[in-house]
């Protein structure tokens, strides 16, 4: 076999803007999915939450000042908070992808079964 045959056998277009909802609900979530995508919605508010609660001292010209005169938020927090819920969200959704496909190949290994 041509393997530029084999190649073109196979290929696809790229998915149009208007089909993305038909391929999104084809796709079924499990919990784990559901569960990391839950997450990531609550580490998102809570980056925000936590980059406000922990504001940061506006630099003066003083340098001894003890007392903060202007606050500022946060972004270094936030976006500490942002990357580790990301970290987790990735992990717990690819176990819950791992989990899935090893649902469906056991569905297709009950088949052969006699």
């Amino acid at each position: 076999m041509d393997l530029f045959e084999e190649i073109s056998k196979e290929k696809e277009e790229f998915p149009k803007l208007h089909s993305f909802p038909k391929r999104i609900s084809r796709y079924k979530l499990n919990f784990y999915q559901i569960f990391s995508i839950l997450v990531f919605i609550v580490c998102f508010f809570l980056g925000i939450i936590l980059g406000n609660l922990f504001a940061t001292c506006q630099p003066s010209s003083f340098y001894y000042y003890e007392a903060c005169s202007v606050t500022e938020f946060n972004f270094s927090l936030m976006i500490a908070v942002w990357a580790i819920g990301l970290l987790v969200t990735v992990f717990i959704f690819a176990i819950g992808h791992i989990i899935a496909l090893l649902t469906d190949i056991s569905k297709k290994l009950s088949k052969f079964r006699v």
